[in-house]
Order: structure tokens, then sequence, then C-alpha cells
């Protein structure tokens, strides 16, 4: 009915994760301002937030923003941390207009 409330599941995604945001989370543990648990964490709540449907990706970037995500989400386990050097890649491929592989 006209003047009723949208249903949540109606409802547009409230914010947007974009390759940036991500590049720029690698680069403050890159620089020491984030820890490994710190960087997980955030990755580990960014990616249930998309899941969830309260966020969404950058259309286009949908693919290494996942990958990015799964990546990142467990690094506070030292088995699966990247190194700086993998972390650097990272960062370089979110930034690169061709979203490589």
């Amino acid at each position: 009915m006209p003047g009723e409330p949208k249903a949540a599941e109606d409802a547009a995604p409230a914010t947007t994760l974009t390759r940036a945001a991500v590049a720029e989370r690698i680069a403050q543990r890159l620089a020491g301002r984030l820890s490994d648990a710190a960087l997980a964490a955030w990755a580990f709540d960014r990616f249930y937030e998309v899941e969830l449907g309260a966020a969404s990706l950058e259309t286009g970037a949908e693919d290494v923003l996942e990958d990015a995500l799964d990546a990142l989400m467990f690094g506070d386990d030292p088995a699966f941390r990247l190194s700086e050097e993998e972390l650097r890649a990272l960062a370089a491929r979110l930034t690169t207009t061709g979203y490589a592989t």
C-alpha cells in the first residue's frame, strides 16, 4: 500500500564495499596501523554484511572483492595469513582497472 515502509528484503543495501576501501585497509595493515587480527575481523564483518544483504560489492569488481575478502578474513590464523608481499600484490590487484585474476 502507498505510504507503507518497504520490506527489509526490498531495501537496497546501505553501503557498497569498494576496491579502494579494501586496498586502504591493506595499506593500513602494511603501515602497521592495523593488526592481522583487526584486518581479518574487518574482512570477516564485510563478508557477512554482503552475505546478509546489508552491503553490496562495487559493480564490476565483485569477483576481485570476493577473492580479497576470502583471502583476508582468516588472516588472524598463521596458517592462512598473507605475507607482506602477498598483501601488496592483492592491493595492486584491487587498484588495477582490469581486475585480473
